[in-house]
């Protein structure tokens, strides 16, 4: 595979590039291509759900080695080449084209991704070489992504309910966290649940469910598991149950918002 730069130069690559593919008989596809500033281990940060759902031969293509990646991993259509290049111009992207691909096969298509990334990846490491002073990949750089930045980005690519999911998860391993009083594993789900929870609009009241969680009485794990049950009624507009639910957490003394209502 050869892929060509309808915009931006070969020979001094951005680091970041919308990927297309496709023609204007075809139509055309397209997946956007990072490649983070500093060499971490991004399957750390992949939730298990996530890391479920696309196996471990698409997680590997996913990332395309330890440090660039595409997303998503395997293009997505998109509406025009002229919008592309509009996206590009205004971003600051490179804009790569990549030739034809065959959307009707998916790993096809994400293996055809996965070799075009890393050949962008190849130009940009040839172009960093020819530069006075290398990037030190040991060193922390200014506007690196943060791990939790990673995560929240993470999230973001996954839909509400698997988002929910993840969250009942990790609601029942703080639960375990603090039973255990591991400290560690305490702070370490606690942040999670702090990216995760940002994530939400404020009327899955992810603040409560995060500090809930956080308390180790039987009372406030009653109340959270009816917290992110709240959410799934939400969630799927079922506002009858959604209605008796937040009956049953009033009772239990589970504070609601003054107007009993976070649904608008």
């Amino acid at each position: 595979m050869s892929i060509n730069f309808e915009m931006g130069n070969s020979q001094s690559p951005k680091g970041h590039a919308i990927l297309y593919f496709g023609s204007l008989a075809s139509g055309f596809s397209a997946t956007y291509v990072v490649l983070l500033p500093i060499k971490m281990d991004m399957s750390k940060y992949l939730p298990p759900l996530m890391t479920a759902q696309l196996g471990s031969e698409a997680n590997d293509l996913l990332m395309g080695g330890t440090d660039v990646f595409a997303v998503p991993p395997v293009p997505e259509e998109v509406t025009s080449e002229e919008y592309l290049k509009y996206l590009a111009e205004i971003r600051g992207d490179d804009l790569v084209w990549g030739g034809e691909i065959n959307l009707a096969h998916p790993q096809v298509a994400m293996q055809s991704t996965s070799e075009a990334v890393q050949e962008y990846n190849a130009l940009f490491r040839s172009f960093l070489a020819t530069r006075s002073e290398p990037l030190d990949s040991n060193n922390s750089l200014e506007g690196a992504l943060s791990e939790d930045s990673v995560q929240g980005v993470l999230y973001e690519f996954m839909n509400e309910r698997d988002r929910l999911a993840e969250m009942s998860k990790l609601v029942g391993t703080m639960r375990f966290a603090l039973e255990s009083n591991d400290l560690s594993l305490i702070k370490e789900t606690d942040a999670s649940l702090g990216i995760l929870t940002n994530t939400f609009d404020e009327s899955f009241w992810g603040g409560r469910i995060r500090l809930a969680a956080q308390d180790p009485s039987e009372l406030a794990s009653k109340l959270v598991q009816m917290y992110v049950e709240r959410c799934y009624f939400l969630l799927d507009n079922n506002f009858t149950g959604l209605e008796e639910i937040e009956k049953q957490i009033s009772l239990m003394g589970g504070d609601l918002p003054p107007n009993q209502d976070m649904r608008a």
